[in-house]
C-alpha cells in the first residue's frame, strides 16, 4: 500500500463519483448550524409581532375558558383546537424558516440532493470500542475537539459582551412590570443569537473551506492508482489493439464481400483498387463498394478476376476515387463523366462478348 506522501495526484473525475454515492462529501455541520441559528433568530424578530399577538389571545383562552373547562372536569375539544392554532400560527414562520435553511444549506455543500443508501446501512465494525477509543486520539478529533473550544469561547465572549453594555438596563428591572422584563430577555436573548450566529457563520465557513481541503486530502491518489484507474475505465491498451484489428479485419471481409457484385474495379494498376456498383434503376450515380491499396488492392483485383468483375487500368482515376470518396458513398461530382465513360466501356465490353 502506498504510503501518504506517494498520494500526490488529485482524485479524478471517478473517484470523486464513488465517495459520493457512498455518502461521503464535503460538509461542514457548523455551517448548517449557523445559517439556521441565523435565519430563526432573524424569523423570531420579524414575526415577534405575530407571535405576540398570538401569545396574548393564548393567554386569554386559557384564562376565559381554561378555569370553566378545569371546573367542569376537562379540557374541551374546541379548547384543545384553539389552543394547537395558535401554537402553531406562532411557531410554524420559524420552524418554516429553518427547515428551509436547513435543507437549501445541506443541498448547496453536497451540490445537489443526495441519499446515500450505503451510508444509511448500519456497520457493526462501527460499533468496536477500540476503533472509538482510535478515533477519539486520532488528529481529526483534536481538530474537532480544537474547534468546539474555539465555537464556545467565542459565545462566552459575545454574552459576556453584551452584558457588559446592558448592564445599566438590569437594576431598574427590579421596579418594572413582568411584561417589561419578559421582553427585555428577549430582546437580549435575540441580540445574543444574532451576533453568535453571526460570528459562528464566519467561523463555520472557514471550517466549510477545511472540510472541502481535508475531503480531497484523503481522498489523494498515487500515480499508480490513477493509471489502474485509467486502465479500468478506458480497458487495456493490449486488448483495446485487438478489438480494434478485429473490427478492420471484419470490415474488411464484409468489403471484400461486395467486389463480386461490383459492375467495374478501377486500378491504378497495382497500388490502387477502387470497386464501384451502379444500377441505374435504383442509383443516381456509381456507388464505392470497395476499395484498398497495396496488398488489399492486389485482393481486390484477384476477387475480382475470380468472379468476373470487369477491370479497368486509369491510374488517375483509381487515386482520385480512393482519396476522394469512402465507401458506400457515391462518387464525387466532379469524376461523373469520367466514370460515365469508364462504364460505357464496360457496358460495350459486356454487350460485344454476349454477341461474340
Amino acid at each position: 500500500m502506498a504510503a501518504a506522501g506517494d498520494k500526490s495526484e488529485r482524485p479524478t473525475g471517478k473517484r470523486l463519483r464513488e465517495s459520493r454515492e457512498r455518502g461521503k462529501v464535503a460538509r461542514s455541520r457548523e455551517l448548517s448550524g449557523a445559517v439556521t441559528c441565523l435565519g430563526g433568530s432573524l424569523a423570531i424578530y420579524f414575526s415577534s409581532g405575530v407571535v405576540f399577538t398570538h401569545m396574548q389571545l393564548l393567554m386569554q383562552e386559557l384564562w376565559g375558558q381554561g378555569f370553566r373547562a378545569a371546573t367542569e372536569g376537562g379540557l374541551t375539544q374546541t379548547l384543545f383546537l384553539q389552543v394547537a392554532e395558535h401554537f402553531f400560527l406562532m411557531i410554524a414562520p420559524v420552524a418554516l424558516v429553518i427547515l428551509t435553511l436547513g435543507l437549501a444549506t445541506d443541498i448547496i455543500q453536497v451540490g445537489g440532493f443526495l441519499i446515500a443508501w450505503e451510508a444509511l446501512t448500519p456497520k457493526f465494525s462501527n460499533l468496536n470500542p477500540f476503533k472509538g477509543l482510535k478515533n477519539l486520539f486520532s488528529p481529526r478529533s483534536l481538530v474537532e475537539l480544537a474547534k468546539s473550544l474555539l465555537k464556545l469561547l467565542v459565545i462566552v465572549y459575545i454574552v459576556f459582551w453584551i452584558i457588559r453594555d446592558e448592564q445599566d438596563r438590569f437594576l431598574p428591572l427590579i421596579e418594572t412590570p413582568v411584561m417589561d422584563t419578559v421582553i427585555l430577555m428577549g430582546s437580549l436573548s435575540l441580540k445574543i443569537a444574532v451576533r453568535a450566529s453571526l460570528a459562528m457563520l464566519v467561523l463555520s465557513g472557514l471550517d466549510y473551506a477545511y472540510q472541502r481541503w481535508q475531503y480531497t486530502r484523503d481522498l489523494m491518489m498515487t500515480k499508480q492508482e490513477v493509471k489502474e484507474e485509467h486502465k479500468q475505465s478506458e480497458g487495456n491498451p493490449q486488448i483495446k489493439a485487438r478489438i480494434r484489428s478485429l473490427q478492420r479485419s471484419m470490415a474488411r471481409r464484409r468489403m471484400m464481400a461486395k467486389v463480386p457484385k461490383a459492375t467495374v474495379v478501377i486500378t491504378n494498376p497495382t497500388h490502387y483498387a477502387v470497386a464501384l456498383r451502379y444500377d441505374a434503376d435504383e442509383m443516381a450515380a456509381p456507388v464505392i463498394s470497395a476499395k484498398g491499396a497495396d496488398r488489399i488492392a492486389q485482393k481486390i483485383i484477384a476477387l475480382a478476376r475470380e468472379n468476373k468483375v470487369p477491370l479497368y487500368e486509369d491510374p488517375p482515376v483509381a487515386r482520385a476515387l480512393f482519396r476522394e470518396a469512402e465507401i458506400g458513398e457515391p462518387i464525387p461530382a466532379d469524376l461523373f463523366q469520367t466514370v460515365a465513360e469508364i462504364l460505357a466501356y464496360v457496358y460495350r465490353l459486356k454487350e460485344a462478348k454476349r454477341e461474340g
